[in-house]
């Protein structure tokens, strides 16, 4: 029989949801943390199917977790007596994790975004073979369902709106736990979909055969501090936490005043830019031990010409550190120094890291995941119409003389309603109920609040500006 856990900090009612789905009272319910401790089991039927439902007594916060212990230290405490209630409730949730093909990641509408949540959100993302249902619990009010929306900075898809005190939204939750059950064969040690594509962008020699490498776990480039060692595109093909990653390694970009014509170099640049307008997120490589050049200005400007999502990895960062600067205060100073350069790429973000040395490898790679699965949010047609009526009431679009010389008058765009109709990347369709031109400065107005409060860090937004009839 497939298992699901509810899984969540404490006090976001899991509890009453654990009830509300058995469909009687089987969990102790109290406003008072960490009320729950043993795990709770039930079996449910619901529309010919049947599984298995866990209540955990949660993450818990203000003490060094358990999923920080290696696993010399996890396994002599599972050996071992422990008075520490807090961490035995928290292996116990870990074991229901494991078992579990489904997670129910429970998280608290009436509290909003908790940081807490973030950390188990990331912790989600390393399990293996596990679908993740995001369920906004305690939305007993359309004025609480409509402040909602910054839990898609999570990165773990749609939201699912339900409270579990009066059941609304619990039959919809059923129905995608089934779904996520048939959705695809679990069991399988690799995600069947289609990869994602990572290309490495940056002029020659600032490290991308290296960083390719190291993300490859063995050397399968050239790395030489000669430039132009790489001379066209080469895919490795990884996976990581159990998705697969193609990572193109490409021939670095010099100034076109500087490629001859009808040489290997030029064909190699070309190369490169097929394989770019092909990729899915493009990491810009910057060599921070040295200035930011114009050439690597002309290669950020490229990007925005294109669909992928962008991460800047700052590289080299080991010959920074040797200088023996605040480690804080260093990062934050080089990274306003690269967006003051990168204004048009103020979405995306910086990573510091040492292809190297390996420092910080691992996190490119997740950075990689949450990127991706931002590009496919779509958010629902109430949420965006409630955040257009917030942005125009904050700031309306700017009036606009129209007129000759002798009769003039100001008006300004009226926007009747916004729309999301792709993904990957997120697609927006803005009406105008007017015949007035929306100012491109409006634009980018919407379009920065969008990715601030659906949380498109390091994804490219397209805003398309329509007439209606």
């Amino acid at each position: 029989m497939n298992t699901i856990s509810i899984i969540g900090r404490a006090n976001v009612g899991k509890s009453t949801l654990f009830n509300r789905l058995a469909g009687k009272k089987q969990a102790m319910i109290s406003d008072i943390p960490g009320t729950t401790r043993d795990l709770k089991y039930t079996e449910i039927q619901w529309q010919g199917d049947q599984f298995e439902l866990i209540d955990t007594g949660g993450f818990l916060a203000g003490q060094k977790p358990l999923r920080d212990m290696t696993r010399r230290q996890e396994k002599k405490f599972k050996g071992e007596s422990v008075d520490d209630v807090d961490k035995q409730v928290e292996f116990q949730a870990k074991i229901a994790l494991i078992k579990s093909k489904v997670v129910l990641f429970v998280v608290d509408a009436r509290e909003g975004l908790n940081p807490q949540d973030r950390q188990i959100a990331d912790y989600l993302r390393k399990t293996k073979n596990k679908k993740i249902i995001l369920v906004v619990n305690k939305c007993d009010s359309p004025k609480i369902r409509e402040m909602t929306a910054e839990f898609y900075k999570l990165g773990l898809g749609n939201p699912l709106l339900v409270s579990a005190v009066n059941g609304s939204g619990t039959g919809d939750l059923l129905d995608e736990i089934i779904k996520k059950l048939d959705d695809s064969d679990l069991s399988s040690s690799v995600d069947p979909s289609r990869p994602i594509n990572v290309i490495i962008i940056g002029k020659p020699n600032v490290g991308k055969s290296s960083l390719a490498n190291s993300f490859a776990g063995e050397k399968k480039a050239i790395v030489s501090p000669v430039a132009q060692t790489t001379r066209e595109p080469n895919d490795t093909l990884i996976e990581f936490e159990q998705k697969k990653i193609v990572i193109t390694d490409t021939a670095g970009i010099r100034r076109k005043a500087n490629v001859a014509r009808q040489t290997l170099e030029e064909l190699g640049v070309k190369m490169t830019i097929s394989a770019l307008k092909k990729s899915d997120i493009a990491l810009l490589l910057l060599d921070i031990s040295k200035n930011i050049t114009k050439q690597d200005l002309i290669l950020g400007r490229l990007l925005t010409k294109y669909s992928a999502g962008v991460i800047i990895v700052a590289n080299k960062y080991d010959l920074l550190k040797n200088q023996g600067e605040d480690n804080e205060n260093l990062t934050k100073e080089y990274t306003q120094y690269i967006y003051r350069h990168f204004p048009h790429l103020s979405w995306s973000p910086i990573i510091f890291t040492s292809a190297k040395t390996g420092f910080n490898v691992q996190k490119i790679l997740k950075l990689i995941l949450v990127v991706e699965d931002r590009k496919q949010i779509k958010i629902p047609a109430g949420a965006l119409n409630k955040f257009l009526k917030t942005i125009i009431q904050h700031q309306p679009p700017p009036k606009k003389q129209i007129g000759d010389s002798t009769r003039t008058k100001l008006k300004r765009a009226f926007i009747t309603h916004l729309e999301q109709i792709d993904t990957r990347p997120p697609t927006f369709s803005c009406i105008i109920g007017s015949q007035e031109k929306l100012p491109e400065e409006y634009r980018k107005y919407i379009i920065n609040n969008l990715r601030k409060k659906f949380g498109f860090h390091g994804v490219p937004i397209k805003l398309a500006v329509k007439w209606s009839k």
